[in-house]
This record gives structure tokens, C-alpha cells and sequence, in this order.
């Protein structure tokens, strides 16, 4: 009998999903990108919104990036990890410009001070992104692995999002609306909801949106 752990439900959802994800051809990326970012573009969420956080997608995700150039008024933030003894992320402005900084994961971020980081060559330079603190998001567009229509989000397991929207729980209606981004292969039909899990206000995949909250 071996000792290893059985994977729990949520481990496995979690690569079940991840690895359908990954086998999305880039065209089928491609299009799905396209149609969310459509779909969003008429939703009242997103027109009245002016402080508009994203991400940058990794092992699959779908892109939300192309709705820099569809709403150029706008402003667009991509999340900072927390450093130092901060538990929670930040926002930082991003235009579009290409990024040098890479986080822990992999994952592109805007820099916030001149003294370089890890990861950036001596001697070179970028531009400080303005910050901003989460309360003071309009909207957040959160990745996800798996969700199902009521709100309920699975995330890779990190709870970075959970911390950092945690004043939701004891200030309802406060802060940005949250919404989930993911292909409609994402959906699942129910999930377990953990009395940390902050709820979604919308859910919007390339093929339509749920309305949660």
C-alpha cells in the first residue's frame, strides 16, 4: 500500500482543468480571447468602470490584455505578489508596454521603484508604475481554474485574491466588483464554497455571462 496521499477532489479539478486548458490550440486561444473581451466590452460593469484590474495569463488562461486597445480612456492594473510583511497584492498601472520584471511565478509585473529587483540586468531602467490599493479598484477581472454559476471561484490555491478582497466579507458592496475570467470549459456544476471564498459579482467566459450576485 503506498503512503502518498490520495489527491483531494479539489487537487484534482484543478489538473483536470489546467491540462484542457493547456490543450487549447493557439487559434482556439486566440478566439475565445476575442469573444470574451467582446462580450465584456458591452457590459455595463466594464462601461462604467475606470480603474480596471487584469492579468496576465499564464498555463492557459484566457487573455483579457486586448481590452487595453478597445478602451484606451480607461486605466488598467496588473496585480503585485505581496512583499515584504504585506499579505495582500497591489495594483500597478500598466499601459501596455512590454515588462522586464518577472515575479516568483513567472509572471510579468510592472516595476515600482528604480532600484532593480531580481531579475533586471544592472544598469537598466523602467518606468515606476503608479499604484493602487485594491479598495480603490472600480473592477477586478480575477483568473480562475473552475467555477460554477452561482460565484463560487476555485482558484490555484494560493488564496492571493482571497486575502486581498477579505474586506469584502465585512464590508459588503465595498470596493471593486469582482469578475471571474475563464474559457466555458472552466464551468463545473457546483462547488464547495469555503467561508474564505469571496463571491463573484460575474462570471464572463467566451460563450456568455453569469450574473452571481
Amino acid at each position: 500500500m503506498s503512503d502518498t496521499p490520495a489527491p483531494t477532489v479539489k487537487t484534482q479539478l484543478r489538473r483536470q482543468i489546467r491540462a484542457a486548458r493547456r490543450a487549447l490550440s493557439q487559434y482556439q486561444q486566440r478566439l475565445a480571447s476575442q469573444r470574451l473581451c467582446a462580450r465584456l466590452a458591452l457590459s455595463p460593469e466594464l462601461k462604467r468602470a475606470r480603474h480596471i484590474g487584469i492579468y496576465w495569463p499564464m498555463d492557459g488562461e484566457i487573455d483579457p490584455r486586448p481590452l487595453l486597445a478597445r478602451f484606451p480612456d480607461k486605466h488598467f492594473y496588473l496585480p503585485a505578489l505581496p512583499r515584504g510583511n504585506r499579505s495582500t497584492m497591489t495594483f500597478l498601472h500598466w499601459t501596455g508596454s512590454p515588462l522586464r520584471y518577472r515575479n516568483r511565478y513567472g509572471i510579468p509585473e510592472p516595476l515600482v521603484r528604480r532600484n532593480q529587483p531580481s531579475g533586471i540586468a544592472p544598469g537598466k531602467t523602467s518606468r515606476i508604475a503608479k499604484v493602487r490599493p485594491p479598495h480603490k479598484m472600480d473592477l477586478v477581472l480575477l483568473p480562475l481554474v473552475a467555477f460554477d454559476p452561482s460565484g463560487a471561484r476555485l482558484g490555484m490555491g494560493a488564496g492571493y485574491y482571497d486575502r486581498t478582497f477579505a474586506f469584502k466579507r465585512l464590508r459588503p458592496g465595498s470596493g471593486p466588483k469582482l469578475v471571474g475570467i475563464a474559457h466555458q470549459l472552466q464551468c463545473v456544476h457546483q462547488l464547495t464554497v469555503e467561508s474564505w471564498d469571496i463571491p463573484l459579482s460575474l462570471v464572463a467566459t467566451d460563450q456568455q455571462l453569469y450574473r452571481c450576485t
